[in-house]
């Protein structure tokens, strides 16, 4: 067992790292045309690597989810089942947020409609201005 001062140079070396990772994915989709599939992405990216999770079943120290999945999955006999179900969830419950708020970001930005008159219309206000 690790002090809780490891763990926590464990978690800034570790965000230092996937830091890095997130910078490459960021190049990688820089190139996509959508602005929505780019940020998805990224928030995927990040939500996937960041997640927390208890280290050991009896101890209340948090290790990401990544890596506690893939050594239970592949070392031990229990399966990815305790680091994957928090990442998926958490997937799920950020892209519902970031499509709810970019959907009423784009309520608030839009300007409502104007009506646009032609020059020479018929109308009695516009005629007395000339």
């Amino acid at each position: 067992m690790y002090s809780a001062e490891n763990y926590f140079w464990g978690w800034v070396s570790y965000s230092f790292g996937v830091l890095c990772l997130l910078f490459c994915v960021w190049y990688m989709v820089s190139g996509f045309r959508s602005p929505a599939l780019r940020q998805s992405i990224l928030l995927v990216a990040i939500v996937f690597f960041m997640t927390p999770v208890t280290a050991y079943y009896d101890d209340f120290h948090l290790a990401p989810a990544f890596f506690v999945s893939l050594y239970e999955g592949l070392l031990l006999e229990s399966g990815f089942q305790r680091g994957l179900a928090p990442i998926l969830a958490m997937v799920l419950i950020t892209l519902t947020f970031y499509g709810s708020a970019r959907f009423l970001w784009g309520k608030m930005k839009r300007p409502p409609p104007v009506r646009v008159r032609p020059a020479f219309s018929s109308d009695k206000r516009r005629r007395s201005n000339m």
